[in-house]
């Protein structure tokens, strides 16, 4: 299936659910070899695979195996970037020792690739797309590397960012005639379509479809007496969709909330609407135990998510690099 595996290594077809504890081994050492304190849950990938846009598991997965065990995987999908090119996300993922697989696993998915993107008469523009994990310092390993080697270019950076305590708080106040409510069952759908068109201008994005409504109502970790959403009325205004993954706070010691799922509707930009909401749900953290908080952000975000984020007290903790390659 893969040409130029190691002596001893297999690669095979997805097989489903049965996978997928080990695609979460996987991922969770591909992490800690980059430096990243994360753990993927079983839950993760279930809420996940179960929901896949533009990608067949039969064709598009694959799994690697080593004396009985399985110790890498890639899958290949495609989207439509909004108003630009058709994008073909590769993901790679290895356990740590086993790194070596980068080489051959990236072939077959620019082969894989290939094919399906030859079959897209009705894209004219078309890249693949991989994110990696950016070495801070020292010498380079990982994906980061290769992808260079085979000719890939950095196009932007997003960044994990950690806020270490959670003292000294702002106070920030939403805008006049805006208020926090509690959020009751039907609500939801009001809330992820405003987060829907929120991300429509922003980066990369492509438009969401039923499986993304899917994959919100399963996330593992939903917690709506933790989210802080702005209401306008009837319409949502801003929203903060906090969490608190405590299988990873277990794992590595901390007592971490994630300030995540941050959006403003365009029409509230600029008004203070995320720092008040973000500044709340730093509180709401706060009374329940938690004592530092982190979040995702796109580094060059027009709209200056970072840089509100940084002034709030969040710093960089890892680079990730999104990575294009043209077809």
């Amino acid at each position: 299936m893969i040409e130029g595996l190691p002596t001893g290594y297999a690669a095979r077809n997805y097989r489903g659910a049965v996978d997928h504890a080990a695609l979460a081994t996987i991922s969770t050492a591909d992490a800690a070899a980059d430096g990243v304190d994360e753990v993927v849950s079983v839950e993760d990938i279930d809420a996940h695979y179960a929901h896949l846009n533009n990608c067949d598991p039969d064709r598009d997965i694959f799994i690697v195996d080593h004396d009985g065990e399985s110790v890498a995987y890639g899958r290949t999908e495609w989207r439509d970037v909004i108003g630009e090119h058709r994008a073909y996300f590769a993901l790679l993922r290895t356990a740590g020792e086993h790194r070596h697989l980068y080489a051959p696993m990236l072939s077959w998915l620019e082969t894989r690739i290939g094919e399906i993107a030859s079959s897209h008469e009705d894209a004219s523009e078309k890249k693949i797309e991989i994110w990696a994990v950016e070495a801070p310092a020292g010498p380079k390993v990982g994906l980061a590397p290769l992808l260079e080697e085979r000719g890939y270019t950095r196009v932007t950076y997003g960044a994990s960012m950690v806020r270490p305590d959670l003292e000294d708080i702002p106070d920030a106040a939403l805008p006049a005639g805006l208020e926090v409510r509690a959020v009751e069952p039907d609500h939801l759908r009001t809330i992820w379509e405003a987060d829907r068109e929120a991300f429509r201008d922003h980066w990369g994005e492509s438009e969401w479809t039923e499986e993304n409504w899917k994959w919100f109502l399963e996330f593992p970790y939903r917690d709506e007496s933790l989210w802080k959403i702005a209401w306008d009325g009837d319409e949502v205004a801003g929203q903060v969709k906090s969490f608190i993954d405590r299988e990873e706070n277990e794992a590595f010691g901390r007592e971490r909330g994630w300030t995540e799922f941050i959006s403003t509707g365009r029409k509230w930009r600029r008004q203070g609407v995320a720092r008040a909401l973000i500044c709340e749900s730093l509180r709401e953290l706060k009374d329940r135990g938690m004592t530092e908080a982190a979040l995702g952000v796109h580094v060059e975000n027009p709209n200056g998510a970072y840089h509100l984020y940084e002034s709030l007290g969040f710093s960089i903790v890892h680079r990730f690099g999104t990575y294009h390659k043209d077809i």
